[in-house]
């Protein structure tokens, strides 16, 4: 590839680095308040295809995170590929609408693919919320580097991708990792919530939270222990949990329980609630990360409310 992105490249030294110890996260790119371009359309109570491909969008893969206007989903700097100026930038044809943010209006999920003259294709996932009418991009997470999108929806107010992915042995060219992957625009961040992928003999892996369901209300003094499944499994689960403001407050692995190794097994985490200084939604995630190069296998959380 002629140019990677910075973004891109300390994320795979950082995973190499870290390994399963340091479950890998999407690419948070803290986001300048892009304006809105269009005015909104009277009636309209959604975002529109045409509102989007058609806003400002702030870059993820590239250094400076520049911000672009689109013209029907695309933006290109110069028509000269070799000038180190040059951006060629492109929603995908798969789009998703609906209420991420819980305001009842209809947002959006977009994938955007930056590509700066090399062979390298960077693709994002976007989310677009709807602000009085107007398409502002409210948070976004790096995917892979040429990615094959086999799906894109919303569901319940979480993003749902179905796309094949780079493993450590597939070459740049192509992804070959089929995964599922779940997000919730939560904190002012696109929050993995969920991640599948294949298995070497086709199973799924997937991690399962069997207890507490999402939405459970506790204090913060309450005792709270998380029961769930994993099926199969690489290595001991690494978990993470987020409080309300999206910081990271406890984190530490623990062992799956199983009778045979890398089977399919159980887990019983006590979480020591008193941690969460403050109250509303809290994530636990639970990580299952390939020892070969520290990516994601599996990922499992669930979203309870802290009260008072």
């Amino acid at each position: 590839m002629k140019k990677y992105g910075l973004a891109f490249l300390m994320l795979a030294l950082l995973a190499l680095a870290c390994g399963w110890f340091a479950p890998p996260e999407p690419v948070q790119i803290p986001l300048t308040q892009v304006p809105p371009t269009a005015p909104p359309t009277a009636g309209i109570s959604a975002l529109t295809p045409d509102q989007v491909k058609n806003a400002k969008v702030q870059l993820v893969s590239q250094d400076k995170h520049q911000i672009v206007q689109l013209t029907n989903g695309a933006y290109q700097s110069t028509t000269d590929v070799s000038s180190p100026d040059f951006m060629s930038i492109n929603l995908a044809p798969q789009m998703a609408f609906g209420d991420l943010n819980g305001d009842g209006v209809g947002d959006a999920a977009l994938l955007l693919a930056e590509n700066y003259g090399g062979s390298g294709v960077f693709v994002s996932l976007i989310a677009m919320l709807d602000q009085n009418g107007y398409p502002v991009q409210a948070a976004s997470a790096l995917i892979d580097d040429r990615p094959k999108i086999n799906s894109l929806s919303i569901q319940h107010g979480q993003i749902l991708l179905d796309a094949l992915v780079h493993g450590p042995n597939d070459p740049a060219c192509c992804a070959a990792r089929p995964t599922k992957q779940t997000f919730r625009y939560a904190f002012g961040k696109l929050m993995l919530t969920a991640f599948s992928s294949a298995a070497p003999d086709g199973s799924e892996r997937v991690i399962t939270v069997t207890h507490p369901s999402d939405g459970d209300q506790f204090k913060n003094s309450a005792p709270l222990t998380v029961t769930g499944t994993v099926t199969p499994f690489e290595n001991n689960l690494v978990y993470s949990v987020f409080d309300s403001t999206g910081s990271r407050v406890l984190t530490g692995s623990l062992l799956v329980q199983t009778s045979q190794p890398g089977g399919p097994g159980s887990f019983t985490l006590p979480v020591d609630l008193s941690r969460i200084s403050t109250t509303g939604p809290a994530l636990i995630q639970f990580v299952d990360s390939s020892p070969a190069d520290g990516s994601i296998l599996s990922l499992g959380s669930v979203m309870i409310d802290i009260v008072r």
